[in-house]
């Protein structure tokens, strides 16, 4: 192999995880599998027959993961490996996992640097806030919606 100059280089060897090459981890892999976000606690919700007890796991169980979603994301950044899409982080803090990452953004300083990033985080905290009280409050949040409409008017 020759650069530019005409000098000749030896070829670089295939590297196993580089930076272009894709390699799933396990938590990457779960990062993706999306039912896990939203089965566990939509199923406590509809057996027990009430919203909060199911709210209740969501963000439990995907705050959890979260944190353990932002580690290994880190891990896969320092290591310079394919990392989990930003998409996937935002899927799982709009399903309320997003006490997690707030808690991992500031114990691993991972991408509370990163202005656009923290723009989507806060619309998905604020989505998720919003949605959790229609669950909760679906007369009051109604009758919120309408005293809105009515003050456009």
């Amino acid at each position: 192999m020759t650069d530019r100059k005409g000098s000749t280089k030896p070829a670089k060897k295939a590297s196993s995880g580089g930076p272009g090459k894709k390699r799933l981890t396990f938590v990457s892999w779960i990062a993706g599998f999306w039912p896990l976000a939203v089965i566990p606690g939509a199923g406590v919700s509809v057996w027990l027959k009430h919203p909060l007890p199911g709210l209740a796991l969501a963000f439990l169980l995907n705050s959890l993961l979260e944190i353990l979603f932002y580690r290994e994301d880190k891990r896969l950044a320092e290591r310079q490996e394919w990392r989990i899409p930003e998409a996937t982080l935002h899927f799982w803090e709009l399903c309320c996992g997003w006490p997690g990452a707030l808690f991992a953004q500031s114990c691993f300083h991972h991408k509370w640097k990163k202005l656009s990033f923290m723009i989507v985080f806060w619309l998905c905290v604020i989505l998720n806030v919003l949605a959790v009280a229609w669950i909760v409050f679906p007369e009051q949040m109604k009758r919120l919606v309408e005293a809105g409409i009515a003050c456009l008017k």
